[in-house]
């Protein structure tokens, strides 16, 4: 090394060289994982840091991922090979100042694990604005815009995630997903910049902004245990939210409704409530998921009839789980599996929903009345009444 350099210039070589090799590892994870448009991404971040110290690995780097052409474009591209409108990624994902994390989650080509499964008053209010954006030119002539914020609210496991999703494939839309909670920072006054950060790039292209966990941000600024800065980013918030263009389609979602700062509400062109599924739609949502065949259609009533009421994520989750019994231990095992979550369930249910539960036991899964009104908690008389109902 030099020894002319002062120990500042030393300092800033060596920061130079960490951040470089940091840099080259995430490259690397990258590429081990396959994900190749993630990996582009980044080698654009690092060519143009190299390129402005004037490196001439920038040259090797970009010719290495990209060839020699004339450069990569900027924001998001347009995809012409594809059914629907389909646009691609191809600018830098802005990233937190010290932890170098990107602030947004990108999905260019979005796709469901299954058709999304919700009521019907959920279901139509999505399609109105599917079908605004596909009338926009009709909208406009009539001095119209297309709804163009969107705030989700309902219990965790409900189906709002994929509902962003859904609505980001009908429209063949990218979806940059930002998790307000995610991108708080112990240094508040970088919140605020993170934040706008990603709703500038955002802005600049075709795309779906998803706002994950609005609640963490934007909560009442009458909640004397925030501090000052926190409240700050309410009103940061709000701004980005009013200059949010009609092209693009904004979407946020929270948990918790109640914690929403009043002025929050009114930025948002319609508000979608999900509500806790049924016994009918859990059905229907097994349908899209479990092969048909592979597990009685009783025994998907019987989890049906004991997750009503919860989320759709419960369900799934204790479908799979007997998914697995069965795949390892047969239907013998598929038994034991279901009864075991019932029991455990049972106790939670009411006591119209636990005679529901019995029933389905006998008739679904093929119990006796003594075994079903054991892990239902039901009695033996009660339920001999309801099977004869």
């Amino acid at each position: 090394m030099n020894k002319n350099l002062t120990n500042q210039q030393i300092e800033d070589l060596m920061a130079q060289n960490e951040l470089l090799r940091s840099e080259i590892v995430q490259i690397a994870r990258l590429g081990a994982k396959g994900d190749a448009e993630r990996l582009r991404i980044q080698v654009v971040r690092l060519s143009r840091r190299l390129r402005a110290e004037g490196d001439e690995l920038a040259d090797l780097l970009q010719t290495a991922v990209f060839g020699r052409g004339d450069g990569v474009p900027q924001g998001i591209t347009r995809s012409a090979n594809s059914a629907k409108a389909r646009y691609e990624l191809s600018a830098p994902v802005p990233t937190d100042a010290e932890s170098r994390m990107e602030l947004l989650r990108v999905e260019s080509s979005p796709s469901l694990p299954h058709r999304l499964v919700q009521s019907e008053g959920v279901m139509r209010q999505l399609q109105s604005v599917i079908s605004e954006r596909g009338s926009m030119a009709r909208l406009a002539k009539l001095n119209l815009l297309p709804t163009k914020t969107v705030l989700f609210t309902g219990p965790p496991g409900v189906g709002k995630t994929l509902a962003a999703k859904h609505l980001a494939v009908e429209l063949g839309r990218p979806l940059l997903v930002l998790d307000l909670a995610s991108v708080i920072s112990s240094f508040l006054g970088r919140t605020g910049n993170n934040i706008k950060q990603a709703f500038d790039f955002a802005k600049r292209s075709p795309c779906i902004l998803f706002l994950d966990e609005l609640d963490a941000v934007a909560k009442r600024r009458d909640d004397e245990a925030d501090v000052g800065e926190l409240k700050r980013l309410v009103t940061v918030l709000l701004q980005e939210i009013d200059l949010w263009p009609h092209d693009n389609l904004l979407i946020a979602a929270t948990n918790h409704a109640n914690l929403l700062d009043p002025a929050v509400w009114r930025r948002f062109d319609r508000t979608i409530e999900f509500p806790r599924p049924d016994a009918a739609t859990l059905i229907a949502l097994s349908e899209e998921c479990v092969p048909k065949g592979e597990i009685p259609e009783g025994w998907l009533k019987a989890l049906a009839s004991i997750a009503q009421g919860t989320s759709q994520s419960d369900f799934l989750r204790d479908v799979n789980r007997v998914r697995r019994a069965v795949a390892i231990g047969g239907k013998k095992e598929g038994t034991q599996t279901i009864s075991e979550i019932i029991e455990d369930r049972s106790t939670l249910l009411k006591m119209s929903d636990r005679k529901i539960v019995a029933v389905s036991l006998v008739k679904d899964v093929g119990l006796s009345q003594r075994e079903a009104s054991k892990l239902s908690g039901i009695a033996r008389e009660t339920l001999r009444t309801a099977l004869q109902g």
